[in-house]
């Protein structure tokens, strides 16, 4: 035991218990987060575990951080796929939301726990803000104003509809009732809300135009 409390002599523990944390709600969510067998795991006794995380909901919150910086970057990916089919802005603001639903499908058990850092998804001063899937939905929102395509007076209302909508649809397909659907019907599926919802927030800006 006192070899593997040293190993964490700079500074690695913290690291090693939100990565035990991860592996822990991989497949059943926050629920299987617990701060006692993440110590068990990692290999140090509970004292060390409290210098880092004051109790089980301040681990849980790091664990969320951490699933929504994979979340982001999943849709990073989703956007580079998009980029290639069509380098616009309206693709790249598709891309946020079937990246966003991919996350969701892929890793459930990270999606779920990931909304308990649901404020640092809002909050642009929290850290890792830039890898924020909510911000990310603002950055390609901004990019449709910008192109003309999007009031901005209209942009909160349109960010509220696009999240409101994906959240729904991967809820529902991840955890939810549909989650039986065949994988191909459902990315299928996802494809078509995800262009809906992009039609919905713009469509009337681009016939006024």
């Amino acid at each position: 035991m006192a070899a593997a409390r040293g190993s964490y002599h700079h500074g690695g523990l913290r690291d090693a218990l939100v990565q035990a944390g991860l592996a822990m709600s991989r497949d059943r969510g926050a629920e299987a987060i617990v701060l006692r067998e993440a110590t068990r795991r990692v290999g140090v006794t509970a004292r060390a575990a409290y210098r880092h995380f004051a109790d089980r909901d301040a681990l849980v919150r790091a664990v969320a951080q951490e699933a929504l910086a994979r979340m982001a970057r999943t849709i990073e990916e989703k956007q580079k796929e998009k980029r290639a089919e069509a380098g616009d802005c309206l693709a790249m603001l598709r891309g946020v939301g079937e990246g966003y639903i991919r996350f969701a499908l892929d890793e459930p058990g990270w999606f779920d726990v990931a909304f308990f850092a649901m404020a640092d998804m809002v909050d642009p001063t929290a850290a890792d803000a830039t890898r924020s899937p909510y911000r990310q939905l603002q950055d390609a929102l901004a990019d449709l104003v910008s192109a003309e395509l999007l009031d901005p007076d209209r942009a909160a209302d349109a960010a509220i509809t696009c999240w409101s909508g994906v959240h729904g649809f991967a809820t529902l397909t991840s955890r939810g009732p549909l989650r039986e659907l065949p994988r191909e019907r459902v990315d299928a599926q996802a494809e078509r809300l995800v262009a809906d919802l992009v039609d919905a927030v713009t469509g009337a800006d681009r016939r006024s135009g």
